[in-house]
């Protein structure tokens, strides 16, 4: 077992690797709205399909850490709901009430939808997974009393029935769920929550590196066969490149079990600051890139159709903006606004 610095470093920096897999999500829909058979349209299925380990890995990520957190008390168990719940409720909170106002003030849309929406943790899109880890937090007792192999497969078995069951409502319900009913909630999630967890009691060194990569690399491939062959059954393209589809979720379990094998062979200064700031990203990230991209629209247009460039330059301007500015603020503010902030 590594030192406990070394062990936080490294997990850091692989939050790093996932909140760039985060952005690069969210930039990457402009690749979509090319024809079908361009290189920009393809290039972007292949990419965003690569990208769909990130949520995962932030839930596994969190299981892993708490695999052992001693809540045998009643009063221990209280005194950790309010210690992280508010770490990443009232963050999400207040930058929530930021995109009420500017919906109700600049885009005219009405104050109730907008309320329903902060209380929704749907003010933002990617909020959804503050009220999934609230979840997971609140079930972590008994998660904790029950993880084991046979707890894992079981969870696996749940999670893969969940991406199911969102399949028939999409595709043959023609329901449209928000995503944080089908994204949101604990069953979604559950196998990667659970994979933590295991991974946190028990070792992995047994499992062969090469092994996991071509596993990998399988369920990868099976992941974009999957997208185009549900973008030729029902032409939803978005929904073909989903992060919750059977394919992505076996492509994510295993790759993530592979960073897990890989400690201490991946070092990277940029990416384990970045991680330490990973939850402010997480909040903000779509305030700037509104922004970059209104600012390019009118500038550099031509920028779009060279989708492979525009999606890694802006991917990389709004992380580097977003932990800049952190930055900034984190050293003129104190620290107990950067934390109300989700800055640290």
């Amino acid at each position: 077992m590594s030192s406990t610095k070394e062990r936080i470093e490294y997990f850091d920096i692989l939050r790093g690797i996932a909140i760039f897999a985060v952005v690069a999500i969210h930039v990457s829909g402009v690749g979509l709205k090319f024809d079908a058979d361009s290189f920009n349209f393809n290039f972007t299925i292949l990419w965003r399909n690569a990208l769909n380990f990130c949520v995962p890995l932030f839930v596994v990520i969190s299981g892993y850490f708490l695999a052992n957190k001693d809540l045998s008390g009643k009063s221990d168990y209280i005194d950790f709901l309010k210690k992280q719940i508010s770490k990443i409720y009232f963050p999400m909170l207040i930058w929530s009430s930021v995109w009420l106002l500017i919906n109700v003030l600049v885009f005219q849309s009405s104050f109730p939808k907008e309320l329903v929406k902060l209380l929704a943790f749907s003010s933002s899109v990617p909020y959804y997974f503050v009220a999934l880890i609230i979840q997971f937090y609140l079930v972590l007792p008994l998660l904790q009393r029950v993880v084991s192999k046979s707890m894992l497969c079981i969870s696996i078995g749940v999670s893969l029935s969940m991406t199911i069951f969102v399949f028939y409502i999409r595709y043959y319900q023609n329901i449209n769920l928000p995503v944080v009913v089908y994204g949101g909630n604990l069953f979604t999630y559950i196998m990667f929550f659970t994979l933590g967890l295991y991974m946190g009691k028990n070792s992995i060194a047994h499992l062969s590196g090469k092994a996991l990569f071509c596993v990998t690399l399988i369920c990868y491939a099976l992941s974009c066969i999957e997208s185009y062959a549900l973008i030729e059954a029902f032409g939803q393209v978005g929904d073909s490149v989903t992060a919750i589809k059977p394919s992505s979720f076996l492509y994510s379990f295993f790759f993530i079990i592979f960073l897990f094998r890989m400690k201490g062979r991946i070092s990277s200064i940029i990416l384990s600051k970045v991680g330490r700031m990973s939850f402010g990203i997480y909040l903000t990230h779509l305030f700037l890139l509104m922004f970059v991209t209104k600012i390019i629209s009118r500038f550099y247009p031509s920028l779009f159709s060279i989708t492979a460039l525009y999606q890694l330059l802006v991917t990389v301007l709004i992380v580097s903006g977003c932990y800049l500015a952190m930055r900034v603020f984190n050293d003129r503010v104190s620290n107990k606004v950067g934390v109300r902030l989700g800055f640290f």
